[in-house]
This record gives structure tokens, sequence and C-alpha cells, in this order.
């Protein structure tokens, strides 16, 4: 019997163990304090040190443990005591387990706009990484979700669903009890990680935003998104960015902006316009923050005198325009120093 484990974001004590199969097909959720007579699944788990609350829905068991116990002891025994109980001919929350009575209507209309909120703010961010998340079913406020394409297997997609899928379907639906990750990261195309003889380590996965070979910094990624922008978006708003790179951990965008700092003074360095002045800020009516002016001008590339600094920035966006339409004109497709970022897919 296969078993995988899943940690619990908000809470470092519980732990998830996901099985292939209901633990009791029409059992509603069972919650257990004890040993529970007449319940082998529970009498099984509690008999391991450290094991304080179990709850049981569909194929989640939930374990959580006291303060003072340590998952690295118990996980091999709890696995243990799963597929004991499981394998008696007795039902495994025998009949604590109440029946499964939950509104069917309600999970519905859950799972509808789980996949709404799908499709409009994440998946969009989630394809241009070759990535995908759907909602497969929704049991009493418990979304099952599975993730496939450059998601599967690879080694951030639990940053990516904990640090921005959770928070944003939660704070669209407050009822929504708990996210199950149903996915065999172990059976993806690209799982985790690759490595090249005599090259070093790096994510194979698209959502870490490197190649298999090639480690990028973050500033290099976020080089590569901003002149990937059509002329038609122009710029992009600090935190569109950071989504767009997969980064939705708290903190992201301040990575973001200082990745973008490191792009001016290469920029400054080479001479070239600043890619970073298609990154602005949703409070700055359209503008950069107000790092950006203040490092142009310690780059000695700000404002000119008596020049405001809407004027400079469309001047940097008019030389970023214009440097793209000399780079078509010759079909070279790069300027100088970009050759520094060789093409190998999406960041």
């Amino acid at each position: 019997m296969r078993i995988r484990v899943q940690v619990s974001p908000r809470d470092p004590d519980t732990l998830t163990f996901l099985l292939e199969a209901p633990v009791q097909p029409g059992a509603g959720v069972a919650r257990f304090d004890g040993r529970e007579a007449g319940a082998p699944l529970a009498e099984a788990l509690f008999a391991v040190p450290g094991v304080r609350h179990l709850e049981v829905a569909g194929v989640a068991i939930h374990v959580r443990k006291t303060a003072e116990a340590r998952w690295d002891d118990m996980k091999a025994p709890i696995a243990a005591a799963i597929r004991a109980a499981l394998a008696s001919r007795q039902a495994p929350l025998g009949d604590v387990a109440t029946p499964d009575t939950a509104d069917p209507a309600v999970d519905a209309r859950m799972l509808a706009a789980v996949r709404a909120l799908l499709e409009a703010c994440i998946n969009p961010s989630i394809a241009s990484h070759g990535g995908r998340i759907s909602a497969e079913r929704v049991t009493e406020g418990t979304v099952y979700l599975r993730m496939s394409g450059g998601c599967q297997g690879c080694a951030a997609s639990q940053l990516t669903l904990r640090g921005g899928v959770e928070r944003t379907l939660r704070s669209a639906l407050p009822e929504l009890r708990a996210i199950v990750d149903v996915t065999d990261h172990d059976a993806g195309s690209t799982p985790f990680y690759g490595r090249d003889p005599g090259v070093l380590s790096v994510l194979n996965s698209p959502l870490a935003g490197a190649a298999r070979g090639e480690a990028l910094t973050l500033s290099d990624r976020v080089r590569r998104h901003l002149e990937s922008l059509p002329s038609s978006a122009g710029t992009a708003s600090y935190g569109a960015i950071a989504r767009a790179l997969g980064l939705w951990m708290p903190g992201s965008v301040r990575r973001v902006t200082r990745a973008l700092e490191d792009t001016m003074r290469q920029d400054a360095h080479k001479g070239r316009p600043f890619i970073a002045a298609r990154a602005v800020s949703r409070a700055a009516e359209g503008l950069p923050g107000k790092g950006f002016f203040d490092l142009a001008r310690d780059l000695g590339r700000g404002p000119f005198p008596g020049e405001d600094e809407r004027a400079f920035h469309d001047r940097e966006i008019a030389r970023l325009a214009q440097t793209r339409d000399s780079e078509t004109a010759s079909g070279t497709g790069q300027r100088e120093g970009r050759e520094t970022f060789p093409e190998s897919g999406p960041a």
C-alpha cells in the first residue's frame, strides 16, 4: 500500500497521510481523540507515542502530534499502523464514523468556485511555465487538487501550492476547510532534480526558472520576463512579475525589486536603457517605485535637470522600444549583453 505524506502549512504539528483509496467508503469525516473501541485505525494510531488527535476524510488521514514529539520518530510507525489497520477485515473506522451526509450541493458550489478561481487567477500564470492545477472534487469543504505538466514532479510545486494557490483560495473562500494535493509527483516527467556530468545540479523545472544544466539568477529571470513582454503590454506590476516567475511566498515582491536593481546596475554598466523601467508600482500611477529613481540618480542616469520622474520614465520606455525595433530590423534579436543569458525555454 502506497502512502504519501504532506505537511500542513498552518500547523507544524499536523501531517496528512494520503492513501490511494478512501479509508472507509461511504463514511463521512471521522475525528478521534483516543482509542475509540471498534475503530481499528484509531486504536492502531493512538498506540504510536506522540499521536494526539486523528481526523479521517476520504483518502486523507490527518494526524496531530504532541508538541514535544518528533515527526522523524513517528512517520514510519504511523505508516505501519495504517497498513496494519487497513489490512484487517474490520471497518477501519468502525461504527464511530458518521455516514457521509454532506450536502452535495454545497460541495458542488465550492468546487465550481475553486475551478473558476484556478482558471481566472492561478492557471494563467502557471501555464506560462508549462504547468496546470485542476480541482478534482470537494468533500465536506476539503478540496482535492491535482498538478500536471511542469508542476508534476517539480521541486517548487509545494511552495507554489502552499505559498500562493492556498492563500488565493482561502482569501476568496474562507469556508474552505483543507487543501489536499493528490498529485503523484514521483511520476512527473522531470521529477525534482536533474544532473548532468560536470554541471552543478540545478532545479530541473520551469517553475523554478532554470533549464537543465543552466542556473539562472533571479535578475536573469526578471530580465527575460520583461524582455518577453509584448510592446502593447509595455509594463507590468511588481506583483504580476513575481507571479509570472512562480514566486508566491511572502517577501516575493521584495525579492523582485532587488533583482530589478541588479538589472539596473548591469544596464548602466553596458550603457543600455533600463529594462527595469517596465516594472511599475500600482500605487505610483503607472510609474516604478521610488527606489527605481533613487538608484537611477546614484548611477548617474537619473532625470536630467528640470526633468520630472514621469518624463524620465517615458524616455526610458521609448529607448527600450527603439532598441527592440533596431534589433528587429537588424534581425539579431539580441542586443549587446543579452548573450550572457542564452534562451532555453520559459523562465
